[in-house]
C-alpha cells in the first residue's frame, strides 16, 4: 500500500476555482431570479424542528441582503456571508491585476487557514445566537 501526500492547494488551484464559482453563483442567482421568478425559500429545517440555531441559520437572508446592498444587515444576519464576500473580492481583484501586471507588485495568495477562519465565525455566530435565544430570549 502506497502512502502519497496532498500536495497544499495554492493560488494555482484556488484562483480558477474562484472564478468558477462565481461564475456559478451568477447563473444560479439569475436562474433563481428570472427563470424561477424569485421563489420564496422554506423556514431551516434544524430550526424549525428543534428550535435551536444551526450554524447556518441567517445565511440566506445575509446572501439576500448583500446582494441588496444591505451590507450591515447582511453582517447582522450572518457574519460569515460578509466577510467571505469581500475576502473573495480582494482576492480576485488582486489576484487578477498581479496576473495582467507579469506577478509583479502586491497580492493577496490563499491561506489555507481561511477555511478554518470562515468555520470558526459559523461556530461563533451559532454559539452567540443560541446564548441570546437561551440566555436572554432574544430571538435574531
Amino acid at each position: 500500500m502506497v502512502i502519497t501526500m496532498r500536495k497544499p492547494v495554492t493560488d494555482r488551484e484556488v484562483y480558477p476555482a474562484s472564478w468558477i464559482s462565481l461564475f456559478a453563483a451568477v447563473l444560479g442567482y439569475l436562474i433563481w431570479r428570472f427563470a424561477l421568478g424569485s421563489p420564496s425559500f422554506s423556514e431551516c429545517w434544524f430550526y424549525g424542528n428543534f428550535h435551536i440555531y444551526c450554524p447556518g441559520c441567517g445565511g440566506t437572508r445575509a446572501v439576500i441582503a448583500l446582494m441588496h446592498g444591505r451590507f450591515l444587515q447582511s453582517a447582522y444576519y450572518h457574519p460569515a456571508v460578509p466577510f467571505v464576500a469581500a475576502s473573495a473580492l480582494v482576492y480576485l481583484v488582486s489576484q487578477t491585476i498581479w496576473r495582467l501586471r507579469g506577478r509583479r507588485g502586491l497580492v493577496l495568495h490563499y491561506s489555507s487557514r481561511w477555511p478554518n477562519y470562515v468555520l470558526a465565525i459559523f461556530l461563533l455566530n451559532c454559539v452567540v445566537r443560541n446564548l441570546l435565544w437561551f440566555g436572554f430570549h432574544i430571538p435574531l
